[in-house]
């Protein structure tokens, strides 16, 4: 999170980017913590978190993960995980209109809520372009400007065999 010097203001970047982080300390995922926000025109458009869909367990509450029970990486057991990702969850609470030309914000935590490098799955990268994202700013790492900015278009939207 970022914080302020005495008398100063963070960035509209670093705001947006600590919005997310707010958000992911929301996730029910005990591998590690996702939070979105899209903004258009200086707005907050949608905010989303990882987690089961509503009204279903989730690993918090079942104390139980598959993929870490499996030792699964980064990219590895998508299907056996029980979260919805942060960045779909943001894109599912409003409509394409609203998304066209948006830049979409995520930071990542990991288990001990140290910051971890987001970068957005091929799935989810594929439905930002859909969407109409303009461009995805990712925290990076602790401290004021550490993050990067990407254009949606050049995401990672697919592996290669």
């Amino acid at each position: 999170m970022v914080i302020p010097e005495k008398g100063k203001r963070i960035s509209k970047t670093d705001t947006y980017l600590n919005c997310a982080e707010t958000f992911a300390y929301r996730s029910t995922c005990l591998k590690r913590k996702y939070g979105a926000v899209i903004i258009k025109d200086d707005v907050v458009i949608s905010t989303g978190y990882n987690g089961s869909p509503r009204g279903f367990s989730n690993c918090c509450d079942l104390n139980t993960c598959p993929r870490i029970e499996r030792n699964m990486h980064q990219g590895e057991g998508y299907g056996i995980c029980r979260a919805i990702h942060a960045e779909m969850n943001a894109l599912l609470n409003c409509s394409r209109a609203q998304t066209i030309g948006a830049d979409l914000y995520l930071a990542g935590v990991n288990p001990d809520n140290t910051i971890h490098k987001a970068k957005p799955c091929p799935v989810c990268a594929r439905n930002i372009i859909q969407a109409g994202i303009r461009n995805v700013i990712l925290r990076t790492g602790d401290g004021e400007n550490n993050y990067i900015i990407i254009p949606a278009s050049e995401l990672e939207w697919y592996q290669s065999l």
